[in-house]
């Protein structure tokens, strides 16, 4: 196409391009943000975990299995 509707095809085409590309790097950076929450969480349920602590509270649970 020629003229003003050639030119605005190629902007529209330029616009696309740049919005999927900004879409692309945002869902990249929001799923590394995400994973790096997880193993945080993760890693604070492990860590603060009382039972993993004090491993003599474990003891009764598994006494009576054992018998």
């Amino acid at each position: 196409m020629t003229g003003p509707l050639g030119t605005a095809s190629r902007t529209l085409e330029d616009l696309v391009d740049v919005t999927a590309d900004w879409s692309v790097d945002l869902l990249r950076r929001t799923a590394t943000d995400m994973a790096d929450a997880l193993d945080a969480a993760a890693m604070r349920d492990v860590e603060g975990a009382e039972e993993w602590r004090d491993l003599n509270s474990k003891e009764d649970r598994y006494a009576s299995s054992r018998s």
